[in-house]
């Protein structure tokens, strides 16, 4: 059977602590199953799917982890573990961490520690970039997904540099040893103190808040949980991993702290090791994270972008231009639309080759964009064609700001390099004529021309705030620069034209 959503495999040798186990998670309507060995986990795994493991490590724990590790390496969807370890084994609990387990703690925390932990675990997953995880299908269902060769199947090794770390101490409760960190995880470590509030300059990638030296203090309790929400509610702190240390007796502090999305609550005595090891877990997640996000602004971006040119494409030049045009209707301003078109392109290409006209386009794109303000739109919208659209211009200023791009344009020579040996189309059929007859020695062809004049067609529509209240549509405005060009096209190229204004 194929398990649904939140559903919770129990692995423990102990049927008690199983049904116990099972009783607390019910409460808060997650379905589980149950494992009685280690051994029978692997193949457990493969049938029923769970998307958490509950792992209890005995006296040895080895058998356990063991398991733990095969049930793991399976391909599919990834399997966060949780592990409870017999009290007293800060060793076992840190051992099931380098080897994997999100989470470990001790047998016989308070069900409602449990559930917040499981459901941070299953939040986690759900949020996964592994291969296999729901994020990637995702990509890949989108068209957006790389190549498989371009991943790595597992979290790439964390690496320190350039990581920072922010470690948020209470005054008088705090057990880490300033600079305790900095040596076992091998990057900069500032600590601060907690009323100092959120560590923003610094944007760091991990947040540790350690009050685990407070005793009975609600107060730091409610600290901890506001500055919690203020991290994720900052542009500087939102993608950073937490780690909060509280006293053992902060069950219900450390429970809301997993809900409100920390990535991790140590409860109890703080040993530094395990911090450490957390903390790098964490930081690993967090790399693998902000790949997945690079990765997405990447694919966005290249939706977007012209790849030859640079400039934004006909996808995003309609929505810019419809968003223009609702700002004019509120701002009362005007708005230019503006065709343009590079002459004779095509000879371009046939004379010199397409790396000739692809400088040809690079230039001619660079220097419009050159000419242009901050906020005016320019794309490539066709093979020569561009678009742009200048909002709060008259039309004495567009055509001036028209005339200006031609001669940027028109002005200087085009660098094009050799291109390819001017052959005429006559001579190549001569050749296809002559094939069977003697050839003579051919002359040396000779080669285009190093650089080039380039002479841009531009036509110009522009549209005031009473033109669209009196009907005028964006699909009028454009078709109306579009005939514009033509109409320059006509007079002999090189040249404005400007389209009647009006509804």
């Amino acid at each position: 059977m194929e398990m649904m959503g939140g559903h919770v495999l129990i692995v423990d040798r102990d049927p008690v602590r199983r049904a116990a186990l099972g009783a607390d998670l019910a409460e808060v309507g997650k379905k589980t199953a149950e494992c009685g060995h280690p051994s029978d986990l692997p193949g457990l795994v493969a049938a029923c799917r769970p998307d958490l493991l509950l792992l209890d490590l005995d006296e040895d724990g080895a058998a356990a982890i063991e398991a733990m590790e095969q049930a793991r390496a399976r391909p599919g969807s990834p399997l966060p573990t949780l592990a409870l370890t017999p009290l007293g084994r800060p060793d076992l609990r840190l051992a099931a961490l380098r080897a994997g387990a999100e989470d470990a703690t001790s047998r016989g925390m308070a069900a409602r520690l449990l559930q917040a932990r499981v459901r941070s675990l299953l939040r986690g997953r759900e949020a996964s970039v592994d291969l296999g995880g729901p994020e990637e299908q995702a990509l890949s269902l989108s068209g957006l997904s790389e190549e498989p060769a371009a991943f790595v199947a597992a979290p790439a090794p964390w690496r320190p540099a350039p990581t920072r770390v922010a470690v948020l101490s209470a005054l008088r409760g705090a057990s880490l040893p300033p600079g305790a960190l900095a040596p076992l995880l091998g990057c900069e470590v500032t600590s601060l103190p907690l009323v100092t509030g959120l560590p923003t300059r610094l944007s760091p990638d991990l947040v540790v808040i350690d009050v685990s030296g407070m005793r009975g203090d609600l107060a730091q309790g409610a600290r901890v949980l506001a500055l919690l929400a203020e991290l994720k509610g900052h542009a500087d702190t939102r993608n950073a991993a937490t780690l909060v240390l509280l006293p053992a007796e902060a069950i219900e502090t450390a429970a809301l702290a997993l809900d409100l999305g920390a990535g991790d609550v140590v409860v109890g005595p703080v040993l530094l090791d395990e911090v450490a090891e957390r903390a790098r877990a964490l930081l690993s997640r967090r790399a693998v994270a902000e790949r997945f996000r690079a990765q997405i602004r990447r694919h966005l971006r290249a939706a977007v972008t012209d790849p030859l040119t640079g400039l934004h494409n006909l996808h995003h030049a309609d929505p810019a231009l419809r968003r223009m045009a609702e700002a004019m209707g509120q701002s009362g301003q005007g708005l230019a639309v503006m065709m343009l078109d590079i002459d004779h392109f095509k000879s371009i290409n046939d004379r010199l080759g397409h790396a000739a006209g692809d400088r040809v386009l690079t230039e001619v794109a660079r220097r419009l964009k050159a000419r242009l303000r901050k906020g005016d739109l320019l794309a490539r919208v066709g093979g020569e064609e561009f678009r742009a659209a200048l909002p709060g211009c008259t039309p004495e200023r567009a055509r001036a700001i028209a005339e200006d791009l031609r001669q940027a344009v028109a002005a200087r020579p085009f660098a094009v390099g050799p291109g390819r040996p001017s052959v005429s189309r006559r001579a190549v059929a001569a050749v296809g004529a002559r094939a069977s007859a003697p050839v003579a020695p051919a002359a040396k062809p000779t080669p285009g021309p190093a650089t080039l004049t380039v002479t841009l067609s531009i036509g110009i529509a522009t549209a005031s705030a009473e033109d669209v209240a009196a009907g005028l549509s964006l699909p009028q405005l454009v078709a109306r620069a579009d005939a514009a060009l033509y109409a320059a096209k006509d007079a002999g190229r090189n040249t404005v034209v400007l389209a009647p204004s009006g509804p």
